[in-house]
């Protein structure tokens, strides 16, 4: 029988990430970035990395290089042909809570979120177009970075607005980073260590906590869009409307722009006027710079206050999970967000947290009288390319 292939994409404003999956197993990733005036194209396939250069102006359109990469470096034979494609929909709608092959009435759906959250719709949908342009035949299945959310009681779904509207034009907290928590969930299980009462902080440069009851999302910090919640890398994270409006009229905004503003000019980089990079920031404290300083205690000072936020949610905490880029790799940002935790019962032991960069296996942070304060990487392609596989084997059985 052959192997299920499976194209994950995961689009983002800087890169754009894909990568092959052979029956669950990940064959190859390629990355494509923009540097220095092209794109640069890095294929990393049996242990081997082969970078290549194009002359494109931005990413839009990287997509057409994918099967051509893929048969040069013979990581599909010319016998193979893939199942599917799979990928990530950030979009606030009811209707984007599960995951569903591409059809006209779903690119009709996203261009009429489109207007509500144009900063994450627009890239996704533009990079669909193109999919099926140059993956034609081949089904496009869009993976709800919400769905893992939909377990949330009622109340933790609303703002304090009339429900009627609410209800009418979908203004809702829908959550994201759902498939990075459910990849982490399903590995906690996996290895037996999921506590009752979990608190997963997905800290890169999008951050996010959530509320894991019995391995189900309770509550999120992200709400209607990726913006709410807390501090980001360039995001501001929650912020009074009239304070947004404040800042728009000032600066003589258009919504459009004011969005941007607020998730692509604020947060560590607006905060510190210098940068959004964690390591960067941490040199530049070193030196003297207060602002940069400033940024990153406010950073942390909101994850502190979310975990407080999220253990009201679930009714006390077991267990404190960190995962993503900063997660996994910053043993400062978690020392300092661990540091005033010990109220809730955690204590990390020191050089255990120094030693932990990426870890493969999921390692426990905690001291022997603490609860577990754990590593574990998120693998969000992975389970893009399970929900994709699994999408298509539940329409076949239909």
């Amino acid at each position: 029988m052959a192997e299920s292939l499976i194209l994950v994409v995961n689009p983002g404003s800087a890169s754009r990430k894909y990568a092959l999956f052979a029956d669950g197993k990940n064959r190859a990733t390629i990355n494509f970035e923009f540097v220095d005036g092209g794109v640069v194209g890095k294929v990393e396939y049996g242990g081997e990395k082969y970078p290549k250069s194009y002359d494109d102006s931005d990413l839009s359109n990287v997509s057409r290089y994918i099967l051509p990469l893929l048969h040069e470096y013979k990581i599909i034979g010319d016998d193979e042909t893939l199942s599917a494609v799979g990928i990530r929909v950030v979009a606030p709608s009811k209707r984007f809570m599960q995951d569903e092959a591409v059809t006209d009435d779903i690119i009709t759906a996203l261009e009429g979120v489109q207007q509500k959250a144009p900063l994450h719709v627009t890239t996704v949908l533009a990079e669909i177009k193109h999919l099926e342009t140059y993956f034609e035949g081949i089904p496009v299945i869009t993976v709800s970075d919400s769905a893992f959310h939909s377990t949330k009681p009622t109340w933790a779904w609303h703002y304090g607005i009339d429900v009627d509207l609410a209800e009418k034009f979908d203004i809702l907290r829908y959550g994201y980073h759902g498939i990075s928590i459910e990849s982490v969930v399903r590995r906690m299980q996996s290895d037996n260590i999921l506590q009752p009462k979990t608190i997963i902080c997905h800290l890169g440069s999008g951050s996010s906590l959530t509320a894991v009851g019995d391995g189900k999302s309770v509550d999120t910090t992200m709400g209607y869009t990726p913006l709410e919640g807390l501090m980001m890398a360039s995001r501001s994270g929650t912020i009074d409307v009239s304070a947004a409006l404040a800042i728009k009229r000032e600066l003589n905004l258009s919504d459009d722009g004011l969005e941007e503003y607020l998730n692509k000019k604020s947060g560590l980089s607006g905060v510190s006027g210098s940068s959004n990079d964690i390591r960067q920031l941490l040199a530049s404290e070193e030196q003297g710079d207060g602002r940069a300083k400033l940024a990153l205690k406010l950073f942390v000072y909101r994850i502190q206050q979310a975990i407080g936020q999220m253990a009201a949610s679930l009714g006390g905490v077991d267990c404190l999970v960190f995962t993503a880029t900063i997660g996994e790799r910053s043993a400062i940002i978690r020392s300092r967000i661990l540091d005033d935790l010990q109220y809730l019962g955690f204590n990390y032991d020191k050089q255990v947290n120094d030693d932990t960069f990426e870890p493969k296996e999921a390692v426990n942070l905690g001291t022997s009288e603490s609860k577990p304060v754990m590593v574990v990487a998120t693998d969000e392609a992975a389970e893009i390319a399970r929900r994709a596989g699994q999408y298509l084997a539940s329409r076949a059985t239909n």
